[in-house]
């Protein structure tokens, strides 16, 4: 679960990337507003797609050799559970996203029941225009727009999506680019509507002060009035730029490639669990730690570096039993690297871990040191 919100959150932040950068200028707002939500529905179905996992985490050992003996060694098991305050904190935002809702949906209905002076909104297929406003055919076909094309329904969907991921700040880019495309949708479609785009500006500009509703389809929108006016003003985007929204399709797939390969690497393996054997050095846990004691024990690079600290090196055991991929992962002292490496590397042939039924590629942490017996 962990990994999937990450990729999750990776995902919204790489696709509103690729929008802004690309697409946010241009005027092709139905395809705007279908890449919007398209991207943010994809988000969360890309990191769900199932990969079968062929590498894993089982149990890191902390091992130092005292002398020549093998004094004591401590299995962990690998860990990645999120912290319980963490959780709490996710959830505290979580509900209050969630009651912030509620009271905006609320707020929105006693405005639906009781519309303000000079009031021009709309929500789903409720609409408020004041039909004592100036020009009130134009604000109320605007409105209309809004509820022809389910423009609220878009703010709900991103409301969701802010409530699950409301600590990612790119998820509020989202919100107010949905918003902003669906006033230049619905001003475009009004504006050809009446034919008269210069009337229809000054219309904008008279209203910008009045007030709606939060997460309502609002005419009176004052953040987003320089820029609908300007967008009133420019033609339409070349054909050629149709090009960049292909572009998205391999960014998908450079997305689905990378959760694929990200899960691939973080998967684990809960040993003990129905269906799941770690793989086995000959002899068990005490022969393999025998192996080891001697090899260090027996290392003259490990006796001339000894008290400096451990070595903490990964290797995996592959579906054949083969100890492959050793590699460093801290260090205190650079001379100790290929030496811890050389001995991993030449470990005997494990029997292969095995889940669901099937051989797997498991990833194993040990730390390795030496220490000089003390002397009375």
């Amino acid at each position: 679960m962990i990994v999937y919100f990450i990729l999750v959150h990776i995902c919204l932040i790489a696709g509103y990337g690729f929008y802004n950068v690309f697409l946010e200028k241009q005027t092709y707002f139905t395809l705007n507003r279908i890449s919007l939500i398209g991207l943010a529905v994809l988000s969360f179905c890309i990191p769900a797609i199932p990969v079968n996992p062929h590498l894993s985490v089982s149990i890191p050992l902390d091992l130092v050799i005292h002398g020549e003996t093998l004094s004591e060694v401590a299995p962990q098991m690998w860990n990645d559970q999120i912290p319980d305050w963490l959780k709490w904190a996710y959830f505290a935002g979580v509900f209050f996203k969630l009651g912030w809702l509620i009271i905006r949906l609320l707020y929105i209905r006693s405005k639906i029941r009781k519309p303000a002076h000079h009031a021009a909104f709309s929500f789903f297929k409720y609409k408020v225009v004041d039909r004592n406003a100036a020009n009130f055919e134009m604000i109320n076909y605007h409105e209309d727009v809004h509820i022809r094309q389910w423009h609220s329904l878009d703010i709900l969907f991103f409301e969701i999506v802010a409530i699950v991921a409301w600590f990612n700040p790119v998820v509020y880019f989202y919100q107010r680019s949905i918003k902003r495309t669906h006033e230049f949708l619905a001003d475009r479609e009004t504006a050809r509507h009446f034919g008269n785009y210069y009337q229809y500006a000054s219309l904008i500009l008279n209203r910008s002060l009045q007030y709606a509703p939060e997460m309502t389809n609002a005419f009176t929108d004052k953040h987003l009035l320089k820029q609908r006016i300007a967008m009133l003003g420019r033609n339409n985007a070349s054909k050629g730029n149709l090009v960049k929204y292909v572009l998205l399709i391999p960014v998908l797939l450079c997305l689905t490639s990378f959760s694929a390969l990200y899960k691939n690497s973080a998967a684990t393996v809960e040993m003990g669990r129905k269906g799941s054997v770690a793989p086995a050095f000959p002899g068990g846990l005490d022969a393999f730690l025998g192996y080891l004691s001697k090899e260090v024990s027996q290392s003259n690079i490990f006796k001339a570096h000894h008290g400096q600290g451990k070595v903490s090196v990964s290797f995996v055991v592959d579906t054949d039993g083969n100890v492959v991929s050793p590699q460093v992962m801290d260090s205190p002292n650079e001379n100790l690297n290929s030496e811890a490496v050389r001995i991993i590397g030449n470990s005997p042939r494990w029997s292969p871990g095995v889940q669901n039924g099937r051989p797997v590629r498991v990833k194993h942490e040990i730390k390795l040191g030496y220490q000089l017996s003390a002397t009375n």
